[in-house]
């Protein structure tokens, strides 16, 4: 019987887009793929990173910054620390009332 090699868990690649001509230059542009394989099923998340620009001999790669990703974290990271705190101040609250 052959061993069967399993497909990594989590894979992180980066994929380049076909390429636009336009005024001399050649854009290019790039992503990353991050796929979460699990044995009910599979998750794939693709989003742009940056655009690599080519004109002549020089490349320039122009990043995208991704204001969204960082407001929802923003956002869940503060939800998170907001519960946190909660929390710890009914279980203050809690053990002084047990204590008087």
């Amino acid at each position: 019987m052959q061993r069967q090699l399993k497909a990594p868990v989590l894979q992180i690649s980066e994929t380049r887009g076909n390429p636009v001509e336009a005024f001399n230059r050649q854009a290019t542009p790039i992503g990353r793929v991050v796929q979460l394989r699990l044995p009910v099923g599979s998750f794939t998340w693709h989003r742009p990173v940056a655009v690599e620009v080519r004109q002549g001999e020089t490349v320039h790669r122009l990043p995208i910054h991704d204001t969204t990703s960082r407001a929802i974290s923003a956002i869940v990271l503060t939800g998170l620390a907001v519960i946190l705190v909660s929390l710890s101040i009914r279980k203050v609250r809690s053990r002084r009332r047990k204590t008087s």
